[in-house]
């Protein structure tokens, strides 16, 4: 009903994916307060370009979440680098506990990943946190899958560094990634 422009399901269908897609742009997004501008162009893209949805190549979420994430990406090109929320945790402190990082918020955790250089967070995040391949991450941000698995690379020792433990953190928080 949707690709029949109905305002009904629209709706419907806007009602089910904000909360997932709204979520998904807080992580992606530099600067919150245009949140709800991404979301909407998001909203308008997926209504106009919904009869493009293929459902043998990918789910209807996945498909509305790459629109989102071009979205947000596009975002943070036009609107340059922005100051994130502080960390609350003192970064100096080079024997922070394992048990501090188990506590932390997911958006303690946002707020310290938005810090990142911003080339290396768009790969970390695609890659560790939504499961993207570097061969997609390289359409999606127009560079070499080399040069995506490098940025991935940098974003763990950028990790590593402000961290300041081993390698504990990378290991529990975020598996996927290999040791080098």
């Amino acid at each position: 009903m949707c690709r029949e422009k109905k305002p009904e399901a629209q709706r419907i269908l806007y009602d089910l994916l904000l909360p997932y897609l709204e979520m998904l742009s807080r992580r992606y997004l530099r600067d919150e307060s245009f949140l709800k501008d991404v979301l909407q162009e998001s909203f308008i893209r997926i209504f106009k370009s919904i009869n493009q949805f293929d459902e043998r190549k990918a789910s209807f979420k996945t498909w509305a979440s790459k629109i989102v994430i071009n979205n947000c990406l596009k975002c943070n090109t036009q609107n340059g680098k922005v100051n994130t929320v502080e960390f609350v945790i003192n970064l100096h402190d080079r024997m922070i506990d394992a048990k501090v990082l188990d506590d932390m918020t997911n958006e303690e955790i946002l707020a310290f990943l938005k810090n990142m250089p911003s080339e290396y967070f768009e790969v970390f995040n695609l890659y560790i946190i939504d499961g993207f391949s570097h061969k997609e991450i390289s359409k999606m941000l127009n560079i070499s899958p080399s040069l995506s698995r490098q940025r991935l690379t940098r974003s763990r020792a950028w990790l590593k560094k402000r961290i300041g433990l081993d390698k504990r953190f990378i290991d529990h928080f975020f598996p996927d990634v290999k040791n080098n």
